[in-house]
């Protein structure tokens, strides 16, 4: 069942295969940045995606898939989180190299992802205030990944089915309009979609 509220729109299914057995879930998110009336805000992406409001305080997650828009495997770019009544993914991953690269470098590199709303690409003033892949001193990499949704994450959760989603919107204003500006300074915002 599809749902809109803030500035995404969520759609979230999940059957039990077997009586007793894990909730298979399937959870589509697409961003909607582009409706926020102050134009400063449009190019935000959805950076952390959960599961809320969970029952009890552990959960076992299996099998898990995460695809883009044309069916190509994300997983590797997102990293799990949560805990307690929550169970989800987060933009940021990064590699720290093993014993002989060059000292003074501990974190090669770094990964951002997220959910981009498709209507500030077609809008050059918007799109132009992306956060840029850039390379640090010493041998490092920043990457930016913006995934046009709708992003699916697809796997199996047990004990029991999802009723809402938390999603982080991040990156919020980009650069600012000034190019050579590596990080937003504006603070992420969240929101939460009940399910019926």
């Amino acid at each position: 069942m599809p749902t809109r509220n803030a500035l995404a729109s969520v759609s979230l299914s999940s059957e039990q295969i077997t009586p007793g057995g894990p909730f298979h879930v399937t959870l589509m998110v697409w961003s909607r940045s582009y409706d926020h009336p102050d134009p400063g805000h449009r190019n935000a992406m959805i950076k952390e995606v959960y599961l809320t409001q969970l029952t009890g305080s552990t959960h076992t997650l299996s099998n898990l898939r995460i695809t883009d828009r044309y069916g190509i495997d994300e997983t590797e770019l997102w990293k799990r989180g949560g805990g307690g009544p929550e169970e989800g993914f987060k933009q940021y991953t990064e590699w720290v190299p093993a014993a002989g690269c060059p000292q003074g470098v501990p974190i090669a590199w770094g990964s951002y992802t997220g959910i981009y709303d498709e209507r500030c690409l077609a809008d050059p003033a918007c799109d132009a205030m992306r956060l840029q892949t850039h390379r640090l001193p010493a041998h490092q990499i920043v990457v930016f990944n913006y995934l046009i949704g709708p992003v699916t994450f697809s796997f199996d959760i047990t004990p029991s089915p999802p009723k809402a989603v938390r999603l982080v919107m991040g990156h919020i204003g980009g650069n600012g309009g000034i190019p050579a500006r590596r990080y937003s300074i504006l603070p992420d915002e969240e929101f939460i979609i009940q399910f019926p």
